[in-house]
């Protein structure tokens, strides 16, 4: 594409025209190659302006920035290069609106509700690819680098999932996302919201902020796109008075326009009944604890929405067995599960409490550099719940690991907890303190399979370290 015509018409000021042509877009300077143009964006911890050399001498052929920069190339200066990333990346890549789109947010659950909704989808006949915090995946898999990538990214995976025959698009959307304009030119065919809970503080700094951001979704969706709510959130009554021109609610109260309650749970799963217009289904699920039933009445009115047949929706619901690192069963009754705030935690626990037949023990940190005011909450609730409680590392990045322990230790109400700083020798030690009617449940890392240390990441899985346990003994 042409210089001028991707530029034309956008509020800026351009110094040293020269109508070059466009083969790509970047906002990564280790991304340039030659004939790209180069979007200069500040990010939470790099200012990219900092970086158009690296750009330059990489072969880019046109600057877009937020200050005049000297230059002999192209230079496109506007006053918000985050915002207006999203409008070139649109303009050179198209709006893929063959494509349906579903976009996902909420405290917990997303990536649950995002895998069972894509396989909704594959029942009834459509290709689906998913966008989220675990992988994105199409006809092929790569590992998420973050939940929701950057526009230039989202649009890149559009192409690759256009020209592999996806029909369809099921998406994370978190609260970075939304806040930082990364799905701002994406129109959603339906976004869904699971539920809103305290996290992220670090970044949004208000729960007022916060849930502004998630509010945000709504806005973003065509003129005939649905709003798929949780009912019994507070939260989403306040979706419910959003000027919305297509809605469907869900939850197990009254007013919900799809409901549902628990017939049968155990670590076999749950077994649901759903009311819709005045019919009742019934529906087996491999998924655990009773949560789930939020995210599995998510999918079903995201089903409904996107007009797939009931009988592809229960069986689409039917046939996902687990999601990798959500309330996993690794080997015997020893569980991982990403649950890293104040309510996840909470879930989890109650939702074992009702099936344990001997204790219940919990591993558990908290990440560094983020919400500083849920920790000693985790620890409150981690310490009620549970009947042992080792508390470790998580990702402390770059704060040291007993100084977020020690946040954690000021909100426990027990003595029933030990600290063991390093993750690997905490799982060790709950697994060896485990009687055969326990139940274990490593949590707050889940899927991952790294652990940040300051500026490094090293290997580090906690389904593997409880898999060697087993293999070579602890």
């Amino acid at each position: 594409m042409q210089l001028s015509e991707l530029i034309a018409g956008i509020p800026a000021q351009v110094y040293n025209m020269n109508d070059v042509d466009i083969a790509s877009i970047e906002f990564d300077s280790r991304n340039i190659r030659a004939g790209a143009m180069y979007v200069a964006v500040k990010g939470a911890r790099f200012d990219g302006h900092d970086f158009v050399r690296d750009a330059v001498a990489s072969g880019a052929v046109a600057l877009v920035t937020q200050k005049k920069i000297a230059t002999a190339l192209p230079q496109i200066v506007v006053s918000d290069t985050r915002a207006m990333l999203g409008e070139l990346a649109t303009r050179f890549y198209g709006k893929f609106d063959e494509l349906t789109k579903v976009g996902i947010t909420g405290t917990n659950g997303k990536t649950t509700t995002a895998f069972l909704i894509r396989s909704i989808l594959g029942k009834a006949g459509r290709r689906p690819g998913l966008i989220g915090t675990i992988y994105y995946s199409g006809k092929t898999a790569s590992k998420a680098t973050r939940t929701t990538p950057e526009i230039m990214d989202v649009l890149k995976l559009f192409t690759r999932f256009r020209d592999e025959g996806i029909d369809s698009v099921v998406m994370e959307v978190s609260s970075h996302a939304l806040k930082m304009a990364r799905v701002e030119n994406i129109a959603f065919d339906v976004a869904v919201f699971t539920n809103f809970s305290q996290d992220h503080l670090d970044f949004h700094k208000t729960m007022d902020e916060y849930m502004k951001a998630k509010l945000h979704l709504f806005s973003l969706l065509k003129p005939h796109g649905y709003a798929v709510y949780n009912n019994d959130d507070t939260l989403g009554r306040a979706i419910k008075k959003l000027s919305l021109n297509h809605s469907l609610s869900y939850g197990q109260t009254e007013g919900s326009a799809i409901q549902a309650r628990i017939i049968d749970q155990s670590l076999n799963g749950l077994r649901l009944e759903i009311a819709y217009e005045n019919k009742r289904f019934e529906i087996g699920s491999s998924l655990i604890g009773d949560f789930n039933l939020y995210n599995i009445l998510a999918a079903f009115a995201s089903g409904i929405a996107l007009t797939v047949d009931v009988e592809d929706i229960i069986a689409g619901i039917e046939e996902l067995k687990a999601v990798q690192g959500r309330m996993e069963r690794v080997v015997d009754n020893i569980f991982v599960d990403f649950a890293h705030t104040p309510s996840a935690i909470e879930s989890i626990l109650r939702s074992f409490r009702s099936y344990a037949q001997g204790r219940l023990i919990i591993v558990f940190g908290c990440g560094g550099d983020r919400d500083k005011e849920k920790r000693p909450k985790m620890g409150a609730i981690a310490t009620k719940l549970a009947d042992l409680v080792v508390i470790t590392s998580d990702n402390p990045r770059n704060e040291m690991p007993m100084e977020i322990i020690e946040d954690i230790v000021r909100g426990v109400v027990s003595d029933n907890y030990i600290i063991i700083e390093d993750r690997t020798a905490a799982i060790r030690y709950a697994i060896s303190e485990k009687r055969a009617q326990d139940i274990l449940v490593v949590a707050g890392k889940g899927h991952e399979e790294y652990q940040i240390i300051g500026e490094g990441v090293i290997h580090f899985n906690d389904a593997e370290v409880i898999r060697q346990c087993f293999t070579n003994s602890c």
